[in-house]
């Protein structure tokens, strides 16, 4: 394309303004120079600025014959976002202007949406993460595969056994039910229940209390409460590590039993699918129980 002021073309290091009235294009130096666009006289009459002639491929924009904008009702047209006249769907430039408008067919608009996401975090699934396939990593972790497994490989490579999961942080321990962690998760939501129901226990006899014993249940208190954070640091810190251990060892377990049976790779992925991913269940379960608790201790009713 050339500038409209002074015709010369422009390149890559062109600095380049449009006219908001007509939409041609001028070097901003040129803009600048006169104050106005060079097609100003022509604006009274609607005037559009179109592209020169030229060829993309083999094919020449805009055509040699204009032609009339097709019907806005047709199914087969839509609107070309550059110049907005009504062009042909199957068409990938704008008839009119120019204006390329798709991408190539079969990329990454016409993906499936776990392709686009593979797309978008790329990985090798041949890469050993404690010596099992990253790809193994996805099927079992399921579609939540795009945040742990970049976090898999990060914490491989750097030998850290760091990674902050700030849903493991919040939960206290929910989030290890819900990964199928049963143990940590349930003995971390145990320690937390325990806690509230001493701290309803010490609210309710704590005017019937002196001395040393008001003193010593000033320290549990302070003590349980110190716990509950250190546990959520602790989660947060090295959640992912621990989930990374646990797959590890789960598709490990799950390859030997399908090696057993002599199943095939298909059996093999179908596991890893069905004993992997998320559970809400469990978790939803303790979740209620663990509210209900706590609506219980601060109604005072049970104690």
């Amino acid at each position: 394309m050339s500038c409209a002021m002074c015709g010369e073309p422009f390149d890559e290091e062109s600095d380049v303004v449009v006219c908001p009235a007509c939409g041609a294009p001028h070097h901003r130096d040129c803009w600048k120079e006169t104050g106005h666009c060079a097609c100003e006289e022509k604006h009274a009459e609607g005037y559009e600025w179109h592209p020169e002639k030229m060829y993309i491929g083999d094919v020449k924009f805009p055509p040699d014959s204009e032609k009339e904008p097709l019907a806005s009702g047709d199914d087969e047209t839509e609107r070309c976002p550059n110049c907005g006249k009504m062009t042909k769907k199957s068409e990938k430039y704008c008839e009119y202007c120019g204006y390329y408008k798709y991408v190539e067919p079969d990329s990454f608009s016409d993906m499936s949406d776990e392709a686009r996401l593979e797309e978008l975090f790329p990985f090798d699934p041949a890469e050993k993460i404690q010596g099992v396939p990253a790809g193994d990593y996805k099927r079992f972790v399921g579609r939540m595969w795009i945040y742990y497994i970049p976090r898999f490989l990060r914490m491989s490579r750097s030998k850290s056994p760091v990674s902050f999961n700030i849903t493991a942080f919040f939960t206290h321990g929910f989030w290890f039910v819900s990964r199928r962690m049963y143990l940590p998760g349930i003995a971390m939501i145990m320690s937390v229940i325990a806690s509230s129901l001493y701290q309803a226990y010490f609210a309710s006899v704590f005017e019937g209390l002196s001395g040393n014993r008001l003193a010593l249940g000033y320290m549990i208190s302070l003590v349980l409460s110190g716990l509950e954070l250190v546990i959520m640091i602790i989660s947060g810190l090295f959640g992912n590590r621990l989930y990374l251990n646990f797959c590890a060892k789960k598709i490990k377990a799950i390859n030997a039993q399908v090696s057993r049976k002599k199943g095939s790779a298909d059996d093999f992925n179908r596991a890893l699918e069905e004993k992997g991913g998320l559970t809400m269940l469990p978790a939803i379960s303790m979740i209620v129980c663990y509210l209900a608790i706590l609506y219980i201790t601060e109604r005072g009713t049970l104690f």
